[in-house]
């Protein structure tokens, strides 16, 4: 019986309609999630800028502005 079934469900003209709706589906759902939440909507929206951003400006301690300015200020090669 179960050794039918995976005959036919392994059959691909059964199994890509399958794999399609179920894949769709994810995607909805995906979708649905990062924009059903305002809150997480405009967190997700401004991940968008973290390329564009330097990275001294985000540093929170004092102990890595120092690395970074000592870092800045020796001569490159």
């Amino acid at each position: 019986m179960i050794s039918a079934f995976f005959d036919w469900i392994g059959r691909p003209e059964i199994a890509k309609p399958i794999e399609l709706v179920l894949l769709f589906s994810i995607f909805i759902i995906v979708v649905f999630y990062a924009y059903a939440s305002r809150k997480r909507s405009k967190r997700l929206e401004s991940y968008k800028d973290i390329p564009f951003l330097d990275d001294h400006d985000h540093i929170p301690t004092d102990a890595k502005n120092k690395q970074v300015n000592k870092n800045e200020s020796e001569p490159r090669n």
